[in-house]
C-alpha cells in the first residue's frame, strides 16, 4: 500500500481557525484561502492521500494542494487541444475540463469533461502520477433507454486502475441510474458497462444534477461488476447504497427505522470512506436555527461524519459565526495505513482545509490491521487469475482485507 509522508507546517487563514468548532476526535491540520475561487469554476474536490485536488473549470487546470499551498497544476485543456486530432477533431466538447474529479486505487486522477453539458457523464480524462494523460470516452449503456446526461459532480473515489482495469461511476441528471463504466486497458468495455437502478419501489424521483457516487471497497482481482458504492442525491435528501455494485440501489435503513440522509436538499458534494469494516459518510447538514429548514438560506453551517450502519455522528464541524455557505461546498477523504482519515473541505471564495479524524475514532484501533498481517497471502495477475509465484510483471497481492499492487521481477 502506498505510504504518505506527513507534511510540514501549514499556512493558516488568519483569524478563522479559533472561530471554528470541532467535536469528536478530529483536528484541523491546515487551511488555505480560496479567495480566488469565488464562482462556479469548482464544484467538487478530490484527494490523493494527504493532497487535495481542485478542478478549476475557468483555467482548465487541475490543481494539487497540500499543507504548503498549491504545489502543482495539470493543464488539462492544453493537452486536450494539442491532442484533438487523436481524439475527435469534429467534437469541440471534448476539449474542455469539467468540474468533477476522482481518483482510483492506483493513484490516477480522473476528471469529467465539458460541464455544463450532456457529455460530462460520458467523457473523461485520466492522469497518471507521472503526468501522462489519456482521453477515455464512454458510451452510455443503450439498455437504459436514456441518452447520456449532464453530471455536475464526480465522486472522489473510483475503483481499480483505469489505465488497466477499473470502474468509473457517473450519476447523470434526470436518469434514474448510476451508470457504471467498466474500463479495461484504458478503454471502455461496453459489454460490462451497465446502469444500477437508483430506487426502491416507492421512489419515483429522478436524479437531480447535484449527485455523485463513491466506491467503498477495493476492486477484487477477478471482478466483472463494480464493488459496493454509495451515492447521494440533493433532490432526495438521502443516501442510497449499492451493496454489491450490481443490484438496484436502496435506501439505507437505520436500526430505528429511519433512513440515512441529510435532512433537506442542502448538500451537494459529499465523501465516504471505510475503516475497520464500517463505512462512513461526510456531508453538510441544515442549520437547525433557521425557521424554515427547507429554504436556501438554511444551507448550511455544519457538517458531520456519520456511521452508515447506525447513523451515529462520529465528529462535527461548525462554521465560524457569520460565515456564508452555499451548495458548492465540497468534500473528499482518504484513509491512512494507521486507520486515521484525511478529510478535505472546500468552500468557494473562503477556504480549502484538511482535517484528520483520529485512528481510534471508531474504538476499533488497529485490530483489523493486525488480523490482515497474519492472513495468508494470495497473488493474482491483472486478468484476475490466481498465480502461485508472481514473476516478471505486475500482480495483485491479497492478504486478508487488503489488496495491493506489486511489481515482481
Amino acid at each position: 500500500m502506498k505510504k504518505f509522508l506527513l507534511l510540514g507546517a501549514a499556512a493558516m487563514l488568519a483569524g478563522s481557525v479559533n472561530a471554528q468548532t470541532i467535536t469528536g476526535k478530529m483536528t484541523l491540520d491546515w487551511e488555505h484561502s480560496m479567495a480566488d475561487h469565488t464562482g462556479a469554476e469548482t464544484r467538487s474536490i478530490g484527494q490523493l492521500g494527504k493532497q487535495a485536488l481542485v478542478p478549476n473549470y475557468t483555467t482548465g487546470k487541475l490543481e494539487v494542494w497540500d499543507a504548503t499551498g498549491k504545489v502543482k497544476e495539470y493543464d488539462v485543456n492544453t493537452w486536450l487541444t494539442a491532442n484533438k486530432a487523436d481524439i475527435n477533431p469534429d467534437d469541440g466538447a471534448a476539449y474542455t475540463m469539467g468540474r468533477g474529479v476522482s481518483t482510483d486505487e492506483a493513484g490516477n486522477i480522473i476528471v469529467n469533461l465539458q460541464f455544463p453539458g450532456v457529455v460530462s457523464s460520458t467523457k473523461f480524462l485520466a492522469i497518471k502520477p507521472d503526468g501522462t494523460m489519456k482521453y477515455i470516452p464512454c458510451e452510455f449503456p443503450s439498455a437504459l433507454g436514456a441518452t447520456n446526461g449532464r453530471m455536475d459532480f464526480l465522486g472522489d473515489k473510483s475503483a481499480g486502475d483505469v489505465f488497466n482495469n477499473g470502474f468509473i461511476v457517473a450519476c447523470p441528471n434526470t436518469v434514474q441510474y448510476a451508470v457504471v463504466y467498466n474500463i479495461f486497458e484504458g478503454e471502455q468495455d461496453t459489454e460490462f458497462s451497465y446502469g444500477v437502478k437508483i430506487g426502491d419501489a416507492e421512489n419515483t424521483e429522478s436524479w437531480n444534477t447535484e449527485s455523485s457516487a463513491i466506491f467503498l471497497e477495493p476492486l477484487a482481482a477477478d471482478a466483472q461488476h463494480a464493488p459496493k458504492f454509495i451515492a447521494r442525491n440533493r433532490n432526495m435528501a438521502g443516501y442510497r447504497l449499492s451493496a454489491d455494485g450490481e443490484s438496484a440501489m436502496q435506501k439505507i435503513t437505520l436500526p430505528d427505522g429511519s433512513t440515512l440522509g441529510f435532512g433537506i436538499a442542502s448538500t451537494t458534494n459529499f465523501t465516504a470512506f471505510t475503516v475497520g469494516g464500517e463505512s462512513y459518510v461526510v456531508g453538510n447538514q441544515p442549520d437547525p436555527s433557521k425557521s424554515d429548514p427547507t429554504s436556501i438560506s438554511a444551507r448550511t453551517h455544519y457538517w458531520e461524519v456519520k456511521k452508515v450502519s447506525t447513523g451515529e455522528t462520529m465528529a462535527t464541524w461548525s462554521m465560524p459565526t457569520g460565515e456564508a455557505c452555499d451548495y458548492n461546498v465540497g468534500f473528499a477523504s482518504s484513509v491512512n495505513e494507521d486507520g486515521s482519515v484525511n478529510i478535505y473541505q472546500f468552500n468557494k471564495g473562503i477556504r480549502l482545509a484538511k482535517y484528520t479524524l483520529a485512528a481510534d475514532f471508531t474504538g476499533i484501533n488497529n485490530v483489523i490491521a493486525d488480523a490482515d498481517e497474519n492472513a495468508p497471502v494470495e497473488y493474482y495477475n491483472l486478468q484476475g487469475v490466481k498465480v502461485e509465484k508472481p514473476e516478471n510483471g505486475i500482480f495483485i497481492k491479497k492478504q486478508g482485507a487488503k489488496a495491493t499492487k506489486i511489481v515482481a521481477e
